[in-house]
């Protein structure tokens, strides 16, 4: 199968090697506490995700630009002074610092993808703290430099997709014909059931259900909610980042998940590994093992995806024209 053409949706490929470890630590708080290293061996910048690309075979990737801002914003609420009006300043202050970092993560990898053809992106945004003039212009000039969608991670946000904050960037990705792609889970915020209103009010919304919807039982809670929403709103898609090693794993059996996959449509399914977050992950779920490379859970979910029994235009379509065709990238 080594025509079959693969665009991986759903990467998180990352500035430098410090934006790693503040990912890593930070972020997931990964610490040598945990029985884990203190810091990555290897840091998802564009040159690793270029060495991935050729060791893997994957012809794309699309960068998810998330800047976790809802972190920074919690942990700065520890350093604002006491007294009015100086807490309040000092906030707005940090507000500011924030959303300008969202904005600046989001043009660093607009410039990576006018560099680099084999990579596009999603730019990130923060519904609290950027107000609706900011929301609307970061996506109108992210799309205008190339960008092929937007990017929402509720759980960093504290929020769900029926929260009325969203309501600008879901009409205009709607309107415009943008996809968006949002974090879902059934064990933190993201459950998929919330964004029924927002697929109501914008039948022309393209969204896209991170991880089959992430519940922790395969099938069941939000990774049946994004089936019945798949089956109510023909925008829905979803991808099958950090789903495809619980076969690989044993816990799922291939026609179970291809089952599930047809249920929601395999026109509507998008490969994506989570990348380089799923390898960190995979530090967590292996204590001891010392990884061999940076796509080590990476290569076992692309056999996953060779070895499913679909038919071959089922697996070419979740593989790379899925993507194409939503995204027209390369049209």
């Amino acid at each position: 199968m080594s025509d079959l053409e693969i665009i991986d949706c759903h990467n998180h490929v990352l500035r430098t090697a410090d934006h790693s470890c503040d990912l890593y630590s930070n972020l997931l708080r990964f610490s040598a506490a945990m029985g884990l290293p203190n810091e990555p061996r290897f840091f998802g910048t564009p040159d690793e995700a270029g060495r991935v690309m050729v060791a893997t075979g994957i012809a794309h990737m699309n960068i998810l630009m998330f800047t976790w801002s809802g972190v920074y914003w919690r942990q700065g609420q520890n350093i604002l002074p006491d007294r009015e009006p100086d807490r309040s300043r000092e906030a707005e202050e940090l507000r500011r610092r924030i959303v300008r970092r969202i904005q600046d993560n989001n043009s660093w990898a607009l410039g990576q993808v006018a560099e680099n053809p084999r990579l596009s992106c999603f730019v990130g945004v923060d519904p609290v703290l950027m107000d609706e003039a900011t929301l609307l212009s970061e996506v109108e000039n992210g799309i205008r430099r190339g960008a092929l969608g937007v990017k929402h991670v509720p759980m960093n946000h504290g929020t769900e997709g029926d929260d009325p904050r969203m309501w600008p960037v879901f009409d205009y990705c709607a309107s415009a014909g943008v996809p968006l792609l949002t974090q879902a889970a059934g064990f933190m915020p993201g459950r998929p059931r919330h964004y029924a209103k927002a697929l109501g009010d914008f039948p022309g919304l393209k969204l896209i259900f991170a991880h089959l919807g992430h519940d922790r039982r395969f099938g069941e809670g939000a990774d049946a909610e994004v089936v019945e929403l798949a089956n109510a709103h023909p925008g829905v898609h979803t991808d099958v980042s950090l789903r495809l090693i619980e076969v690989a794993e044993g816990h799922v059996s291939p026609e179970d998940l291809v089952a599930h996959l047809r249920a929601i449509g395999t026109d509507r399914v998008l490969f994506g590994s989570n990348w380089v977050i799923s390898e960190y992950l995979w530090f967590r779920n292996r204590p001891g093992v010392t990884p061999e490379t940076s796509h080590d859970r990476l290569d076992r979910e692309i056999e996953v995806l060779k070895t499913l029994p679909l038919t071959d235009d089922e697996r070419a379509d979740i593989a790379a024209r899925n993507f194409r065709r939503l995204t027209g990238l390369g049209s």
